[in-house]
């Protein structure tokens, strides 16, 4: 090829504008170290450039923007043809199921936790009432443990003398045990041998000392739980009787409405 032609390729320009591989330009540069003309050209393109770059704005010969155009071998790209898209249609159909859908899990959660969380209260409440009662029979329980002890301490103790009190003519099958301490002079008193009573009327036990009777109190109109009741104390009795008297008791004992009696 001439100098002349390499010259007016273009080929230059591409290589100021830096639009050349680097194996095409180490070609140029191979060109313009053979040739000087090609050099000079060289240096007037990058000199052009340099004025252009500092004078402002140039219009570039229509000569040179051809030769490069068609050393670019460009071509025009058909249009890309333009697709109308159908404007979105709002649609609240499946908006609405999902609500739906929500609102009757929600509800299906919140029925299941209110009949789970009222048959838990169901249940802490049979539990809490299951507890008073245990509470109740091992009070009961207790009482009755302690009833029966003190009874037994009673029955056991050496130092308790036995009186058996038996039936008179008022009632011959009737019939009471006294326990008497001789140490502590405490009276304790086992009556379940005694016959009902008539309304209004009451048993009361005497101790006769020296001859003479003395109030050692009023038996209990209603069954109790302890085996023996206590009664008052008492020093060295000769003998117990137990009469029947008006609901409160006598000041002194009815002769005639003595029920059981039973010496030392």
């Amino acid at each position: 090829m001439e100098t002349r032609e390499y010259i007016e390729s273009g080929v230059l320009e591409l290589y100021v504008y830096d639009q050349l591989s680097p194996a095409e330009r180490r070609d140029v540069e191979a060109m313009c170290a053979l040739h000087p003309d090609v050099r000079a050209e060289m240096e007037a393109i990058q000199a052009s450039m340099d004025a252009y770059a500092t004078a402002g704005p140039v219009q570039p010969p229509a000569a040179l923007r051809e030769r490069i155009l068609s050393q670019l071998e460009l071509t025009e790209a058909p249009e890309p043809p333009v697709v109308k898209m159908p404007a979105p249609q709002p649609s609240y159909n499946w908006m609405a199921a999902a609500a739906a859908v929500l609102l009757l899990v929600s509800l299906s959660i919140n029925y299941y936790q209110y009949d789970q969380n009222k048959a838990l209260n169901g249940q802490v409440a049979q539990l809490q009432t299951d507890r008073n009662v245990m509470a109740d029979n091992n009070a009961h329980l207790t009482k009755q443990i302690n009833i029966v002890t003190a009874d037994l301490a009673v029955l056991s103790n050496p130092a308790n003398v036995k009186i058996e009190l038996a039936g008179l003519p008022l009632s011959p099958a009737a019939k009471a045990l006294i326990y008497w301490d001789r140490q502590r002079k405490s009276t304790y008193i086992n009556t379940t041998g005694l016959p009902p009573l008539a309304e209004g009327k009451q048993y009361q036990l005497w101790a006769i000392v020296d001859g003479k009777p003395v109030d050692l109190g009023v038996l209990p109109l209603t069954p109790q739980e302890t085996i023996l009741a206590q009664m008052r104390d008492v020093s060295e009795p000769q003998a117990f009787a137990i009469t029947i008297e008006p609901k409160g008791g006598s000041a002194g004992p009815t002769l005639d409405q003595m029920i059981v009696l039973g010496k030392m």
